[in-house]
């Protein structure tokens, strides 16, 4: 009986450790794995589309240090700066193929141009697709001088699609009959199409872009010596919104380089008695000559009902003797000191019943 007690007790213990084998082995193979294999599908399913807008990417590599443009062509602004041997990924190339847009997080759009010649690739150079939608030679384009809603229509009654940034380039399509608004692609390169308002769009295509009215259908504009007549029911409207600029904060204010900005269109109205009486457009002239006057072409163009004054101002004073701009003016010639700051004040002259003037200045500053 003595062995038979003692052999019992060792029996249990084997039986215990044999059943206790197998539980941990499950949980590890079946639960666990099974969870995780899970989990990763369900998440990155939605992120699959994403490479689509960019399908074709190029890796390349940059013989030298260079500057990174907001646009096609070295009068873009400079975005920054990318070292010698980096590695760009190249999206598009520009109509005469002689620059790159590459992906660029830093600017507002996510992409920036380089000069071709300065990028090479590991197997030759491939063929990039050339973007309809993409700022280029013979593309109309603008640049957004503040931050600015788009819309779905020209009016700041319709719904608005979202926000462009300032400096941002857009591509131009068209513009409503009065000039105030302009239709851009939006986004930028896609068949879908935005409203902005012109005065906060710096273009040199404002008169090339064909008329559309809200739905995008195009307006007939008549002869040329017809041109205003659209705008001759504009006071029936009302005055002009205010927008709050002066000669402290001015609605626009551009600086001129040799390698930025040379020229500018600024579109906007004013009216008297009531409504935006005065506007405020500011601008620094520069001269390539050390030395040398800054020399500026300026084109005014109106519609409307009633007589526009302009006057330059400097310094928070008016200018004595500076000469005259009037509606109609084209190609205005003024001489001014490089790297000094002017205001155009334009305002509504009084006269009997409502003056409401629309007005499109162009300042061009020459080499």
């Amino acid at each position: 009986m003595k062995p038979l007690f003692f052999l019992l007790p060792l029996l249990s213990l084997l039986a215990a450790c044999g059943t206790s084998t197998p539980v941990p082995t499950e949980a590890a193979v079946s639960t666990p794995s099974e969870t995780a294999t899970a989990a990763p599908s369900q998440t990155y399913t939605p992120v699959s589309p994403t490479p689509t807008p960019t399908p074709r990417v190029f890796a390349g590599t940059l013989t030298t240090q260079v500057n990174v443009r907001s646009g096609p062509g070295t009068t873009y602004e400079s975005l920054g700066l990318l070292d010698k041997d980096e590695t760009v990924q190249v999206t598009l190339q520009s109509d005469d193929g002689t620059w790159y847009r590459i992906l660029y997080p830093d600017a507002p759009d996510g992409f920036g141009w380089v000069a071709a010649q300065y990028v090479t690739f590991a197997e030759g150079t491939p063929f990039f697709p050339t973007a309809p939608g993409q700022p280029g030679q013979d593309v109309p384009t603008g640049r957004v001088l503040i931050r600015l809603n788009v819309r779905s229509g020209p009016g700041t009654t319709f719904e608005t699609l979202g926000m462009l940034e300032a400096d941002t380039i857009v591509v131009l399509t068209a513009k409503n009959t009065t000039a105030s608004w302009f239709q851009i692609e939006y986004p930028n390169g896609s068949e879908e199409r935005g409203w902005v308002t012109a005065q906060y769009v710096q273009t040199d295509y404002s008169a090339d872009l064909p008329v559309v009215d809200e739905f995008g259908r195009p307006v007939s504009t008549g002869t040329p010596g017809a041109t205003p007549v659209p705008m001759t029911p504009t006071p029936t409207l009302g005055p002009a919104a205010d927008d709050g600029d002066s000669s402290a904060d001015p609605a626009v204010s551009v600086v001129f380089s040799s390698g930025g900005t040379r020229k500018f269109t600024y579109s906007s109205q004013v009216s008297a008695p009531g409504g935006d009486a005065a506007d405020w457009v500011e601008f620094t002239p520069f001269a390539s000559l050390p030395g040398a006057d800054a020399r500026l072409l300026v084109t005014l163009v109106c519609a409307g009902n009633g007589a526009l004054e302009v006057e330059l101002w400097q310094s928070g004073a008016p200018l004595p003797a500076w000469g005259t701009l009037e509606c109609g003016d084209s190609d205005r010639v003024l001489t001014l000191a490089p790297g000094d700051i002017y205001q155009f004040r334009l305002s509504a002259a009084a006269g009997g019943g409502l003056q409401f003037i629309q007005y499109s200045l162009t300042v061009q500053n020459l080499p």
